[in-house]
């Protein structure tokens, strides 16, 4: 990760905390813009179920507490994550989230999604890459960090997160409509000629999303 992303996901996080939201959304667009144009990118598998959720406008979210990392757990397990980053060019990812390159990467325009996470009362912001220990935070900084702040390891998924915090759910996961992609690219290794394949070639013709097949040479 470049130094201006570096220390501007940082800000973003600086000002979301201290209540300066405006300030924060306008860093937020600066940096989406500047890295890919305002795209937002989710890799998943190409399965039936994951079609099932383009058909509708959905979103699945996984209860926090699954995922590695610091925090509260009471604030973990009440809390739920979608993942998503800015770089649509990361074979790392092709393999590890999207089937070893059979899977699929969701488009999404970032103004959707700010809209989206205002509809649901979502907390939309890029992840910070810190080795810094915050297990003794408490409150809504603490809560803050455990859900968005991850290992410099970790800095090349360039990752963003929608979070949703409900204090009544116990639900292993959530599903949330109002968004759709606005592309949908296929991976190098997915076949084309599969049911589910046909049933999704289907669905982005219904609801106007272009499909597209990655090009290893391009990547």
């Amino acid at each position: 990760m470049e130094d201006w992303e570096f220390f501007l996901r940082k800000a973003i996080f600086s000002d979301f905390l201290r209540d300066k939201h405006r300030d924060a959304m306008e860093k937020m667009s600066e940096l989406i813009i500047r890295k890919n144009g305002g795209k937002l990118y989710r890799y998943r598998p190409l399965d039936d179920a994951e079609v099932g959720l383009i058909r509708n406008g959905n979103i699945y979210f996984c209860r926090a507490v699954r995922f590695e990392g610091a925090g509260d757990v009471v604030m973990r397990f009440r809390s739920y994550l979608s993942c998503f980053t800015d770089d649509l060019k990361s074979e790392a990812m092709w393999y590890k989230y999207a089937d070893r390159g059979a899977g699929m990467c969701l488009e999404y325009n970032f103004e959707d999604m700010q809209k989206f996470a205002e509809a649901n009362e979502l907390v939309l912001l890029p992840v910070i890459y810190d080795d810094e220990e915050h297990e003794e935070l408490t409150g809504t900084v603490g809560n803050v960090l455990s859900m968005m702040t991850k290992s410099t390891d970790e800095a090349g998924e360039f990752e963003w997160r929608l979070w949703k915090y409900d204090k009544m759910s116990s639900d292993i996961g959530k599903i949330l409509s109002g968004v759709s992609p606005r592309r949908i690219h296929i991976g190098d290794m997915a076949s084309l000629e599969t049911g589910t394949s046909r049933e999704l070639s289907k669905v982005c013709e219904e609801r106007d999303i272009e499909l597209l097949q990655k090009e290893r040479s391009l990547f």
